[in-house]
């Protein structure tokens, strides 16, 4: 599985492949709820969004697992929405932390919801 995913960090978003893309559950804790707060306040504005999730993800790459946004977006994430995303984050945590961004398909959603639940969706009309 090729997934595209997208680092933020305080310097630049990044655009990278994860050939080997594993979810291992979700990552919720107090800090955490503050920002799937902030984030669905976002989403509730940008129509694009259809679901999100956060969740530990191991990439594939040799490293331990990271903390990724999952989202279902009608027309993927363009750069604009990851800077706001990315500025949403920085509220919430040291700016030496970064957020994986990840563009689900349909399969992969299916996988990160058999460990992971959605902290927002939009009802489909």
């Amino acid at each position: 599985m090729n997934m595209f995913w997208s680092r933020r960090n305080p310097k630049a978003s990044e655009e990278i492949r994860a050939p080997d893309l594993r979810f291992v559950g979700e990552q919720d804790g107090q800090p955490e709820r503050r920002l799937k707060e902030r984030l669905t306040a976002f989403f509730e504005r940008d129509k694009s969004v259809k679901a999100a999730y956060l969740a530990k993800v191991d990439l594939g790459m040799g490293n331990s697992a990271t903390v990724a946004l999952c989202l279902r977006a009608q027309f993927g994430a363009d750069k604009g929405m990851v800077e706001k995303i990315g500025a949403i984050f920085a509220l919430t945590f040291d700016t030496s932390e970064h957020l994986d961004i990840i563009l689900l398909t349909d399969v992969q959603e299916t996988l990160l919801q058999k460990v992971c639940k959605p902290f927002f969706g939009r009802e489909v009309a």
